[in-house]
């Protein structure tokens, strides 16, 4: 069962082409090669991590490609449960990590986000438009318009991947959500969402929340 959102965006190959101008570069173990972006005093993937093994060359449990697609494994990457996560042998390439709670606030911090609204739960950084500098496009909507200088300006490339939940996958098109690597409770983590339907009023902003440990989500990792 697949339930997805329709969004307008630029097409697939002018995507990639703006993705491509990105220069520096990092690759796991597997010959993955990701692009970098350096936000602040951060350095970022600017793509969703699509590793199948940790750094030791142990396989994950998780991992899954939306919609069990091939075709998607370069437009989103892969979708990971918290255990994976979280996991010691760690999912990134060497000299990186999954981003933590804290690493999150501190591009937030860094692209504008009022110190007030960083260890808030919910939707932030509307104001500050935190969400359109991070997403690689968003469609104008009956209710607002962009403009476009604000939408991916920190070239990260955010890609509504969607997520998989009990078996399903859901949201692609409508949601990205990013795992941290931060422990909220026994059962849940904090995450990170952007929204993109041209029906959402939340399109500007980002989401600090929690969720259940089992659901599977995109990974973005920093480097130490």
């Amino acid at each position: 069962m697949v339930i997805a959102a329709t969004v307008t965006a630029a097409s697939a190959s002018g995507i990639n082409s703006e993705l491509q101008k990105l220069e520096n570069t990092v690759q796991d173990r597997e010959g993955n090669v990701y692009r970098t972006v350096n936000i602040g005093e951060q350095v970022w993937l600017a793509e969703n991590l699509r590793s199948t093994q940790f750094q030791d060359g142990s396989a994950v449990s998780s991992g899954a490609v939306p919609n069990d697609d091939a075709a998607n494994l370069l437009t989103y990457g892969r979708l990971y449960n918290w255990h994976d996560v979280a996991d010691q042998r760690n999912l990134c390439p060497v000299g990186w990590r999954v981003a933590t709670d804290e690493d999150w606030k501190t591009l937030e911090r860094t692209i504008g986000m009022p110190e007030a609204d960083l260890h808030k739960d919910g939707w932030r950084g509307g104001e500050q438009h935190i969400g359109l500098q991070l997403k690689e496009a968003q469609a104008d909507g009956l209710f607002a318009k962009f403009e476009p200088s604000l939408v991916n300006k920190q070239q990260f490339f955010a890609r509504p991947a969607g997520v998989k939940w009990n078996g399903f996958y859901i949201t692609q098109g409508a949601y990205t959500e990013f795992w941290t690597a931060t422990s909220a409770t026994d059962n849940q983590a904090i995450i990170r969402t952007l929204a993109y339907s041209w029906w959402n009023a939340h399109k500007h902003e980002i989401r600090r929340a929690t969720s259940s440990k089992d659901y599977m989500f995109s990974v973005r990792c920093v480097r130490i």
